[in-house]
């Protein structure tokens, strides 16, 4: 046997009809003339059905249809094809804490951490989160926490993707009609504030909640923080800025 034994001699034998099946030699024989030299015919692939809408999901609003109540539209995060490609209901995170709260925070997305407790800042983020609103005397019953989108996303949110989940999230503002908020991740400020808001940070800044400007932070995500325990002074010194905002 060749060296490398019976594995070996299998891969020399599927190389060696690989080369001939490319040649265009695919019978063993055939009671019709043809031309060898010819290029090999390729069928095209079958088309594919459409699929059929799925079961339970309700569809995307039209552009003059956005949820008239947080409940319509929490539904719709839930269930709905609200952007290209949406994870399974099972795989979304919800809004959670109190709507009526004077602090929003947004978040770019669920962590993997939080997809099972279906909240999010779960996992090992959990302790710092709740210690960071801690320190602005706040809890997560007093506040409102909210995900950008509301499946986790590979890579950066593209352009269909974020025109959708910005259209829905400034509806959520405004129908949760927070007194300030509190951004975290790059992909959030990027679109909720623009390019400019992930090159500079610090200082108060405003998101546009139809028509309305709003006082926001853009800050760093407490699972950079975690990973980053150098960067929580400028993290603290952002959250500092809304104090003064949600005492007036």
């Amino acid at each position: 046997m060749l060296n490398g034994g019976d594995h070996r001699f299998r891969d020399i034998v599927a190389s060696a009809l690989g080369w001939w099946s490319e040649a265009g030699v695919d019978c063993l024989a055939s009671e019709d003339a043809r031309d060898w030299l010819a290029a090999p015919q390729r069928a095209a692939p079958p088309m594919a059905p459409a699929a059929p809408p799925a079961a339970g999901l309700t569809p995307a609003p039209a552009a003059d249809a956005l949820p008239e109540t947080l409940e319509a539209l929490t539904a719709l995060l839930a269930t709905g094809d609200y952007m290209p490609n949406p994870a399974p209901p099972g795989r979304r995170v919800m809004p959670a804490g109190d709507p009526s709260s004077s602090l929003m925070i947004v978040a770019d997305m669920p962590d993997p951490d939080d997809i099972e407790p279906g909240h999010l800042f779960g996992g090992e983020t959990a302790r710092l989160f709740d210690a960071m609103l801690a320190a602005m005397g706040r809890e997560r019953a007093t506040v409102y926490v909210a995900p950008f989108s509301p499946s986790r996303i590979a890579g950066r949110i593209d352009e269909r993707q974020g025109t959708a989940l910005t259209r829905l999230m400034r509806r959520h503002i405004a129908l949760a009609a927070p007194k300030a908020l509190i951004l975290f991740g790059d992909e959030t400020a990027r679109w909720l504030i623009g390019e400019e808001a992930i090159g500079t940070r610090g200082g108060l800044r405003a998101v546009d909640r139809e028509g309305e400007a709003v006082p926001a932070i853009a800050t760093f995500h407490p699972r950079n923080l975690r990973r980053m325990p150098a960067l929580k002074a400028a993290a603290w010194a952002d959250m500092r800025l809304l104090l003064g905002v949600l005492a007036q």
